[in-house]
């Protein structure tokens, strides 16, 4: 600055210093004469005093005025005034990075980013350009969000060596993909999409020969950039789409929204604005947290993390924690509920999406205690059967969870209604409805004759009421969402379904023994049936990937008993005949063979592998037949867990057949295969159909699966 303006600056600097205080000083003198009582106007009805302002306004003025001119006289800023106190603004190292990184550099041999990030200068100074340059885009601790990566997985879109790295910060980056909705169709686009979930070994409920279709549609239009789909090709910014890692998104929606409008990432050069020191102290600080973040991981105690793999498998923690067709751990899976509401959230080690900043206190918290970082958890979340986790448990759990992949999914926000919108009022639920005491493993004294192996019985009880967290779906609940012990799993409804009476007497009497059971659980198909809607998901996720021998103690403690869980003395079990020649000669039966038999055989013994036996079928035979009328009014989708065992759909009789006539052929049918005589009333029929079609679930003649995934799921069923 010239002297000239200098000067300027300085008088303009002062003129105005002294007008503020005058104008401080008149209204200070004036003061006195305010009159309170004195109405100045009056606006809208509301009238302005003539109150005197409080004398600590004043006095606050005073003070700012002292240290404005304090600070004028230490510091420059006045003109050429250099201060009392002789500071530079070289003084403020953060205020000169050149000068500062030039000296770090000056010294140094090899330049390469290894051994520039064993320097903590300039880590340092690269982190500080990282957050001005860097940190909007791929977040502060460069693990990135969607549409920018992850730095620091070791996963490079453009190769991860110096050369590659440092050209990205210096010349940027442009990748683009074409949108295919002129040239594919919705349905071959969900193929494709099908296909790329199939590499990451994702189930995405749809037959098989999809994705082999879809596998032929990515040949045809996608292997010229993608071959087939497991290579990355880092010259053109290709990735790899087998691995776990979604740039943009890995739900089958996000898949799908990428194939049909493509992409065009762009990522900024910072040559002109950087000196190759600077970009060279970027890509340390790049190399210092990627390394940072696999010495974290290498020091996971590998026997810890597999452990805590099974557990997170016998926790069906994917189930909950993945949006349909989402990619694992990400959250984004709604709950229903009467109060509103709440979505899953994102558990992978994100530290800004996720669970990255917590530590192993704070996911105990979580996990047991129902408290999160940032306030108490809904019991959606079932901390409340988490919580008889052995410590060890938790901590191979916790060894596995930090070991995932980091997905950059933003959480969604819940709609709860007040007051359950308030996260401390979870505290207030937590002390009334939650049991803190030790669970107890030893055996109830009516039960000590019964059962013979008590270790298996511990051990099932261990799974069944902790990890497996079976009570949190099929127990009755009570007006504030709370598990009803008493009543432990006597039945409950869920999603359009009863997730069904499991107790030891409603097993005994439906004809269960420990290796049909453990094999409808471990596998989802036996003797009596297979696990359909969410039980199919919990096979598919969670049961299946246990051992026979952890599945089999479950099905061993289920059925012998707990307290509040016990065999009537008087309970026998049902023994289904099958139809008889009196049955053939009923007119009803004429129904059953065209809506039935077609499918589930003349006989009802089933016609693998179009339809299971209803003959001694769990459901048919349970005592209550909201499942087996549910099932007639809303059809049934194949559960897709074994592809050489997966039944057909099964389509919706709703505009088939009457009320009064479903009536007579759900009792007809339960009478002679499940031996269950209590007939089913056409108001029964009419109650479950009304209550299925308010929550949107029953669609008429021949429903679609499809038609279910369209529905709105914010949508209750009482």
């Amino acid at each position: 600055m010239s002297s000239f303006w200098a000067l300027w600056a300085a008088i303009f600097t002062l003129i105005f210093f002294v007008l503020m205080i005058s104008v401080i000083v008149k209204y200070w003198r004036s003061n006195h004469q305010a009159d309170q009582n004195h109405t100045i106007g009056s606006f809208d009805g509301i009238d302005e005093k003539d109150a005197p302002p409080p004398k600590i306004l004043f006095i606050s003025y005073a003070i700012a005025f002292v240290l404005s001119a304090g600070y004028l006289v230490l510091y420059p800023g006045l003109g050429e005034w250099q201060g009392l106190i002789d500071w530079q603004q070289s003084d403020d190292r953060l205020s000169s990075p050149n000068t500062s990184l030039d000296q770090q550099f000056a010294p140094l041999n090899d330049a390469s980013l290894a051994k520039l990030a064993e320097n903590p200068e300039i880590v340092a100074s690269g982190q500080i350009l990282f957050q001005t340059h860097c940190a909007a885009c791929h977040r502060n601790n460069a693990q990135g969000q969607k549409h920018f990566p992850n730095l620091i997985d070791q996963v490079w879109l453009y190769g991860g060596t110096d050369e590659a790295i440092l050209h990205s910060i210096a010349k940027g980056r442009n990748g683009a993909m074409p949108g295919w909705s002129e040239v594919l169709r919705p349905d071959e686009v969900a193929k494709i999409s099908y296909y790329l979930a199939s590499l990451n070994q994702r189930h995405t409920d749809v037959p098989e020969v999809k994705v082999e279709l879809g596998k032929t549609l990515f040949t045809q239009y996608c292997a010229s950039c993608h071959a087939d789909g497991s290579v990355a090709n880092p010259q053109l910014g290709v990735p790899d789409l087998s691995d776990d890692i979604w740039l943009h998104g890995g739900s089958i929606e996000e898949i799908q929204h990428t194939i049909n409008y493509g992409l065009n990432n762009l990522m900024p050069a910072f040559e002109s604005q950087l000196t190759n020191n600077e970009i060279r102290a970027l890509g340390a600080y790049i190399r210092h947290a990627e390394f940072t973040q696999q010495m974290k991981l290498a020091e996971l105690e590998q026997k810890s993390v597999e452990r805590g793999k099974y557990l997170a498998y016998a926790g069906d923690c994917v189930a909950c924690h993945s949006a349909e067709g989402g990619e694992p751990f990400a959250g984004g899976l709604p709950f229903v509920t009467p109060f509103g509401t709440v979505y899953s959230t994102n558990i992978t080690p994100h530290a800004s999406e996720g669970i990255g900043e917590y530590d192993f206190d704070d996911f105990r918290d979580a996990l047991v205690r129902g408290k999160g970082k940032k306030g108490y958890l809904y019991p959606a979340m079932p901390y409340t059967s988490y919580q008889y986790l052995t410590e060890q448990d938790m901590l191979d759990l916790w060894e596995y969870m930090q070991s995932i992949t980091a997905v950059s999914r933003r959480n969604d926000d819940n709609s709860m209604m007040f007051p359950s919108n308030i996260r401390l009022g979870l505290l207030g639920w937590n002390i009334v409805f939650m049991d803190t005491d030790p669970i107890d493993y030893s055996v109830p004294s009516e039960l000590i004759d019964q059962i013979q192996d008590v270790e298996k019985w511990q051990q099932g009880k261990y799974w069944v009421a902790g990890l497996g967290h079976c009570s949190e779906c099929h127990t009755p609940r009570n007006i504030a969402q709370a598990l009803i012990a008493e009543r432990i799993f006597q039945g409950n409804l869920i999603d359009g379904w009863n997730a069904p009476d499991i107790t030891a007497n409603e097993l005994f009497i439906d004809g269960w023994d420990e290796d049909t059971l453990t094999d409808f659980l471990h596998t989802g198909h036996s003797d009596k049936g297979t696990a359909f809607a969410g039980m199919a998901d919990v096979v598919k996720n969670s049961l299946s990937l246990m051992t026979r021998e952890d599945v089999e103690s479950m099905s061993y403690y289920l059925l012998n008993g707990d307290t509040h869980n016990v065999i009537s003395k008087n309970a026998a079990p049902l023994q289904p005949k099958g139809f008889d020649e009196t049955a053939y000669q009923t007119p009803i039966y004429a129904t059953y063979r065209q809506t039935c038999g077609a499918c589930h055989g003349d006989d009802g013994k089933g016609r693998p592998p179009i339809a299971p036996t209803l003959l001694n079928n769990g459901i048919i035979m349970h005592s209550d037949p909201f499942n087996t009328i549910a099932v007639t009014v809303r059809g049934l989708q194949p559960t897709y867990i074994d592809k050489d065992r997966n039944f057909m759909p099964m389509a919706s009789f709703e505009d088939v057949l009457s009320d009064k006539n479903l009536a007579e052929l759900i009792t007809f049918v339960r009478s002679n295969l499940g031996d269950r005589h209590e007939p089913v009333t056409a108001e029964h029929v009419k109650e479950v159909r009304e209550t299925l079609e308010a929550a949107g679930y029953a669609g008429g003649l021949h429903t679609t699966p499809d038609m279910y995934d369209r529905r709105d799921n914010t949508i209750n069923i009482k």
